[in-house]
């Protein structure tokens, strides 16, 4: 009797069950980001020189002649007088909205905005003007969200993503849904490029004639000869640039999802999350693969002098494994690089090098002795940890800093008495 009561009540059990997985419903309550636009007209048009403003979140910098461009991150560009390190200041700032990259050549600046490149002629740099603009050459970047929770109703023809509004969605939702937000992306999916987003050795390009810019390591703008050299994620972009304006060239696929890019003796150097990529110019219209060399997963700037490249790996957050390194690379034979020596780090950014000097974004400012470059992390010349270090030039015996809390020079003629010559401190209240 027991066992005809317990068929009977799986007979029953089934008989309310429903009789097809389309008709069953839960309700579902997340939140979402959904996207801010703005037309691409009024993106556009939404530019202007304006007068000199504080430094509030500072990104990239590039020195052009007695000229400092300072990245406002997502804003646009501060013009600043350094004639006099000592005593620098602001006179003018580009309203430029995306704009994170920068770099000069032939008094013509170069920036990124959003999808666009920007040109501006800065023969006074005091007083730039828009020149012309390449439209739609760069990937969709969007701005950051702030928070974890998914992207929903992306729609990239609308117009610029310029933020985000989040909402607290409640829907009923087939049960079989493997997620129950229908239409939302993780951030980055479908090719945009996140890495760029809102989060810069100084080196000189080389140009073909005239005068081109000092960026810091975190730039992904290079100069060579005629040509400009944009890195995106996983793509090298070529532009010819000349007196008449911009025109897009080579693209290629890059099997590593690249950083920095940075110009030295005919050859590019792109720093990438997986190790570091090595391109010739002998046809500076097309750049060639030469040789990569892999590192830990981590993000990673790179500077060249003579003989050695030098990396920085910060690892943790979005860079990767929970190591960061200084490593020396010897590229004597760019088609083989061969790394000669690692040297823990804390959680470097920007580097640059200037002779036997070595100057290192870590824990504030580390200054190194290069002078042998296999046992420069175990040559600390002097350390500044007041500071917070993003990227650095040095240049002719000054050394401009770029951080979160401000913009540093110092005068690094005498490595054994480095000196403060002056600090742009940004007021967080």
């Amino acid at each position: 009797m027991k066992k005809s009561t317990f068929v009977l009540s799986i007979a029953v059990l089934f008989l309310f069950l429903p009789t097809g997985c389309d008709q069953v419903k839960n309700t579902f309550t997340y939140t979402v980001n959904e996207p801010v636009y703005m037309s691409f007209l009024e993106f556009r048009q939404k530019k202007s020189v304006q007068p000199a403003q504080k430094l509030v979140n500072p990104g990239k910098i590039c020195l052009y002649g007695d000229y400092l461009f300072i990245n406002e991150i997502a804003k646009g560009i501060h013009v600043m007088d350094n004639s006099n390190p000592a005593a620098p200041h602001l006179v003018a700032f580009i309203e430029l909205l995306g704009n994170i990259d920068i770099t000069v050549s032939n008094n013509t600046l170069y920036a990124d905005s959003y999808i666009d490149l920007v040109c501006f002629d800065v023969t006074n740099p005091a007083q730039p003007a828009e020149i012309g603009r390449a439209e739609n050459v760069f990937p969709n970047v969007l701005p950051d969200t702030g928070n974890e929770y998914p992207i929903r109703n992306l729609d990239l023809g609308k117009g610029i993503i310029v933020g985000w509004e989040v909402k607290t969605i409640t829907e009923k939702e087939e049960f079989h849904y493997p997620y129950p937000c229908r239409g939302c992306y993780l951030y980055g999916y479908y090719g945009l490029d996140s890495s760029a987003s809102w989060n810069s050795s100084g080196r000189q390009s080389t140009a073909g004639s005239g005068l081109t810019s000092v960026t810091g390591s975190m730039s992904r703008f290079a100069v060579y000869d005629d040509y400009l050299y944009v890195v995106t994620n996983n793509m090298l972009k070529v532009f010819s640039i000349h007196e008449h304006g911009v025109l897009k060239g080579d693209e290629q696929y890059l099997s590593w999802n690249v950083e920095t890019i940075f110009p030295y003796d005919q050859k590019l150097f792109l720093g990438t999350t997986n190790g570091m990529m090595i391109y010739g110019l002998t046809n500076p219209a097309k750049p060639t693969h030469l040789s990569s060399i892999a590192h830990i997963v981590g993000c990673d700037p790179v500077v060249v002098q003579g003989d050695y490249a030098y990396v920085t790996i910060r690892g943790g957050n979005v860079c990767g494994q929970n190591v960061s390194l200084l490593e020396v690379i010897d590229i004597s034979n760019p088609s083989a690089p061969i790394r000669k020596a690692s040297f823990d780090m804390n959680e470097p950014y920007g580097l640059g090098i200037d002779g036997n000097t070595l100057f290192v974004c870590d824990q504030g400012l580390t200054v190194f002795d290069a002078t042998n470059p296999v046992v420069v992390g175990t040559k600390m010349i002097k350390q500044f940890t007041s500071i917070h270090g993003f990227d650095v030039i040095p240049y002719n015996g000054t050394l401009i800093l770029i951080g979160n809390d401000g913009l540093y020079q110092y005068d690094y003629s005498d490595v054994t008495n480095i000196k403060e010559l002056s600090a742009l401190i940004i007021d967080k209240n």
